[in-house]
């Protein structure tokens, strides 16, 4: 029985890995339209945004969230997707360790309780601190 359990998980597993797919600027600028709608970003947020620039409020804090739940790249309930950031941001890279080592820093287990919005906000500021130009670079290539 453990074994027919075991193979179903793996199973589970690989579909849902499976399921992933790299994004694009397209996927992003469409992510970026439904959240910006959907968490009524205001005007001169979404300037800064373009730019890369998330001031730490909440409605950015949410906006984060939003766009990378549709990324696939989070989840409000277990945090984030680790494998799917290893997907979209070391594809193609040599150095593919240094990516996950970065992720895995930066992709806190929510040790704080934070609420998800500001959990998804802390772990995105973390991670492009280090590593804009690659987040840039894995949406533009795509």
């Amino acid at each position: 029985m453990k074994y027919i359990f075991t193979i179903l998980f793996a199973l589970l597993a690989m579909a849902s890995a499976e399921e992933f797919r790299l994004r694009t600027q397209d996927d992003l600028m469409k992510a970026r339209k439904e959240c910006m709608e959907a968490k009524k970003v205001p005007a001169g947020h979404i300037e800064k945004y373009k730019k890369f620039d998330f001031p730490d409020d909440e409605t950015t804090r949410c906006y984060i969230q939003c766009v990378l739940e549709k990324f696939q790249l989070f989840d409000a309930k277990n945090g984030f997707k680790t494998q799917n950031l290893m997907v979209q941001l070391g594809n193609g890279k040599d150095n593919k360790d240094k990516v996950k080592a970065d992720i895995e820093k930066c992709a806190d287990k929510n040790e704080q309780k934070s609420d998800s919005c500001t959990w998804a906000y802390r772990g995105f500021k973390c991670f492009i601190s280090k590593n804009l130009p690659l987040v840039q670079e894995s949406l533009k290539k795509n």
